[in-house]
């Protein structure tokens, strides 16, 4: 597992849309800073006002790749 930090530049109210996104598909990532699990997929995320940062926790074997993947996938798309 690589442990390794996404990051993008998010403004405040992209990161707004971002939380009632995650809401809707069930993840709660309320507030700057937790974590979030869901699928067997454990993240953490910090939020500074204008820097978004994921990290991949923990994940089923092998899946570590394609979660980092579709977390950046989802989060390019919420910035468009």
């Amino acid at each position: 597992m690589s442990n390794k930090a996404q990051t993008w530049q998010v403004t405040p109210a992209q990161y707004a849309a971002m939380e009632a996104q995650c809401a809707a598909a069930g993840v709660s990532i309320s507030g700057n800073s937790g974590t979030a699990k869901t699928s067997g997929v454990t993240v953490s995320w910090t939020y500074d006002g204008s820097t978004l940062s994921i990290t991949v926790l923990s994940a089923p074997p092998f899946c570590t790749g394609m979660a980092e993947r579709q977390i950046a996938t989802a989060v390019e798309q919420a910035l468009v």
